[in-house]
């Protein structure tokens, strides 16, 4: 690994580009290739075996940058971190273990908003359960796949993502904290804002980038550059939507290209 590399950032769609935004504000002077595998999208509703192919196929596609470590940006790809570690050199990082660190500074009656295969894996509950403070309070667990459908379609602070998250937070009551345990529930921070006024919003941004400047730092892997870094789009499925989207997010970053993931890895 050599620190000029790019850090490569994977999501299956656009939510990891809320934590792309948060690295790139925090570390301005790294490059940075975002992939997202929006053929496949959502991951949330696939089967373990079905992820862990996608995840395989994105680390090889990373190796062949080369990246210098690979940001999994995705709640659900995260949680197979373990299942991966074996099959490539380059350091993974995730976004569950930031998440739940912040989750710790929060209140004691919490949700989990997250995705099937999330919920499914257990991840969370592992971690939150072994909180003590938690135990004393309560924990909900809502699966919201559906949120990431309607993300992806474009379904951004609209009359139609409001009625969404309305109707899907409506059991929910007596929370201090919710945890947006996917990356792409970010983009739904106002309608849930709009249904919880008070209640604290736990998302991974910000923690999981301040994770990824540690783990640079301690191992040596900060780009010495002082000019800003690049930006490098790449995606597995439909381009022109995502790309206005992806826009949308970043505020107008540029982008140094934008290529589907199977045209470069021709091109390496």
């Amino acid at each position: 690994m050599i620190s000029t590399q790019p850090i490569g950032v994977f999501d299956s769609g656009l939510g990891g580009l809320n934590v792309l935004k948060e690295l790139r504000r925090l570390l301005p002077g790294e490059d940075f290739a975002y992939l997202a595998d929006n053929r496949n999208s959502p991951y949330g509703t696939k089967t373990k075996n079905e992820i862990i192919a996608f995840l395989l196929k994105a680390i090889r596609f990373f190796e062949n940058l080369p990246a210098k470590l690979i940001v999994f940006a995705c709640n659900t790809a995260s949680v197979f971190l373990d299942s991966l570690k074996e099959a490539t050199e380059l350091p993974l990082l995730g976004v569950v273990g930031p998440t739940v660190a912040e989750a710790k500074k929060a209140g004691r009656n919490l949700a989990v908003l997250a995705t099937a295969a999330t919920i499914e894996s257990g991840a969370y509950q592992r971690l939150l359960g072994k909180i003590r403070r938690f135990r004393k309070g309560s924990i909900v667990y809502l699966q919201c796949s559906e949120f990431v459908t309607a993300i992806e379609r474009g379904l951004l602070d609209c009359a139609e993502s409001r009625s969404l998250v309305k109707e899907k937070l409506s059991g929910l009551s007596g929370l201090d904290t919710i945890v947006l345990a996917c990356t792409h529930f970010e983009l739904y921070r106002k309608e849930i804002r709009e249904v919880f006024p008070e209640a604290r919003l736990v998302s991974s941004g910000m923690a999981t980038a301040e994770s990824v400047k540690r783990y640079l730092k301690k191992n040596d892997l900060l780009n010495p550059k002082k000019e800003a870094g690049t930006i490098s789009l790449y995606i597995t499925g439909e381009f022109s939507s995502f790309r206005n989207l992806a826009d949308w997010i970043l505020n107008g970053q540029r982008f140094l290209k934008a290529d589907l993931a199977e045209e470069a890895g021709k091109k390496r």
